[in-house]
């Protein structure tokens, strides 16, 4: 078995043979492009050939650096996350020769980066969470999922829930015309209809996205998302970026005008996109979770579908002294604030301000 090999965006062939967006949007080296121009990370692909193929980790890179307190090491240090809906992925069977190497080989190449804190957002199919240590492995929330590969009649009778129904024909009779982005234009109103929904919601700064971001997405991936608005009385009143690879289509970034709630504009959106999607032979649309189980954004998103699959995420620390440094650093600028509940690493918690 060869060495690992440690890919960053300008190795893009490279990439892209070793994890295509088509298996993997989010673990394609475009949405790492993307994530490297307009997020500020710093994307690997970390890949690891076994007999049976390349083993396949996308990672993003945050220098400990841009920490608003001083740990006092001299050391480049750095915290790594996986884009959304990957860890790693390997296509045929895996044998404890290509696991034990993989852990080998992943751990020494943390140790000598400096890497500090590996955080793993799991997809809940795909991720060979057998090359994990089991141990670092945490239930997060539950997600929900459309099966699309149900017949459409019997998914619009049984997936749908008599609400999701009405709301779908409500918003056929009250005029909402959806349709895909086409236009700068277009792109333009879900940038607008996207941040008045994060300012409505009290959001955090992270999740804020610039219109450059949205316009990437579509310029780097366009055979691998779809941007659908809803129209009513000649205004946008919602919108939905969905990103998709061969097997999934996923429900990334969106919003609706509040005011315009009672047309239901948010729900011909989905019933567009799962109509499309499985045109398209997708297998599942991932609808995602809430903010918490139960809440009334996993409500909505469960009106269309039962199905619930467990979301998973990965914490590893690689670095055991730099990680309780940084703690305790950022304990001392925080004095008198409690360690933040889940949030991991803890030090790149807001302070309780933030």
């Amino acid at each position: 078995m060869r060495a690992a090999e440690l890919l960053s965006v300008q190795d893009e062939a490279r990439w892209g043979q070793a994890l295509p967006a088509s298996v993997s949007v989010f673990g394609s080296v475009e949405f790492a492009a993307v994530q490297r121009d307009l997020r500020g990370a710093d994307p690997r692909l970390f890949v690891l050939d076994s007999p049976h193929g390349a083993i396949a980790h996308p990672l993003l890179l945050r220098p400990v650096a841009d920490l608003d307190f001083d740990a006092g090491s001299s050391r480049d240090l750095f915290d790594a996350a996986t884009p959304e809906y990957t860890g790693p992925h390997a296509a045929g069977p895996l044998d404890d020769a290509a696991r034990r190497a993989f852990a080998d080989e992943l751990s020494s190449w943390c140790a000598a980066t400096g890497i500090v804190t590996e955080f793993g957002h799991l997809h809940p199919w795909k991720a060979r969470t057998e090359l994990l240590d089991a141990a670092a492995i945490e239930r997060d929330r539950q997600i929900i999922y459309v099966d699309l590969t149900q017949d459409p009649e019997r998914m619009w009778r049984e997936s749908f829930t008599h609400a999701a129904r009405k709301n779908v024909k409500r918003a056929r009779r009250e005029g909402v015309r959806v349709y895909a982005a086409a236009s700068e234009a277009d792109l333009r109103e879900l940038h607008r209809i996207y941040t008045l929904t994060m300012d409505r919601q009290g959001a955090s700064e992270r999740h804020y996205f610039p219109y450059e971001y949205f316009a990437a997405i579509r310029e780097r991936l366009p055979d691998n998302s779809r941007i659908l608005l809803a129209e009513h009385d000649g205004r946008i009143v919602a919108a939905t970026l969905y990103l998709h690879d061969s097997a999934d289509a996923y429900s990334y970034l969106g919003g609706a005008d509040h005011d315009a709630q009672r047309v239901r504009p948010t729900n011909g959106i989905v019933d567009e996109m799962i109509r499309w999607a499985r045109a398209q032979g997708k297998q599942r649309l991932i609808l995602g979770g809430g903010y918490s189980d139960g809440d009334g954004i996993f409500r909505f998103k469960s009106s269309f579908s039962p199905l619930r699959a467990s979301f998973h995420v990965y914490r590893r620390v690689h670095i055991p002294e730099a990680y309780a440094a940084l703690t305790e650093a950022w304990r001392a600028r925080h004095a008198g604030s409690r360690d933040p509940a889940g949030f991991f690493p803890p030090y790149r918690a807001p302070g309780p301000a933030g």
